[in-house]
């Protein structure tokens, strides 16, 4: 009997959390893109760093110092383009 109290109690856990969800379907794609943009920067900010360390321990290895600085360049070129991409949904988004 201890196995269908296991399993009622389950369900009556399952039931409250889906519960709790949400009902509006209406789909925010600005909220949606903002969270991608976030997602994007975060990604482009670890690169920057990973990039600094391996400048950073280069150790005077003219191939790495290049592939290092590579890195932190295509990176920030990566963040510029997030922000000029948020900037501009943004815009298009607050005219609507």
């Amino acid at each position: 009997m201890d196995v269908l109290r296991i399993f009622a109690d389950a369900k009556s856990a399952i039931s409250g959390a889906v519960d709790n969800i949400p009902k509006n379907t209406d789909f925010n794609v600005a909220a949606a893109l903002n969270f991608v943009y976030a997602m994007g920067g975060i990604v482009a900010v670890g690169f920057i760093v990973y990039g600094a360390v391996n400048y950073v321990m280069t150790q005077g290895d003219p191939g790495k110092i290049k592939q290092a600085g590579q890195t932190i360049a295509f990176a920030l070129i990566g963040l510029a383009v997030i922000l000029l991409a948020a900037a501009i949904t943004n815009f298009i988004a607050g005219a609507a």
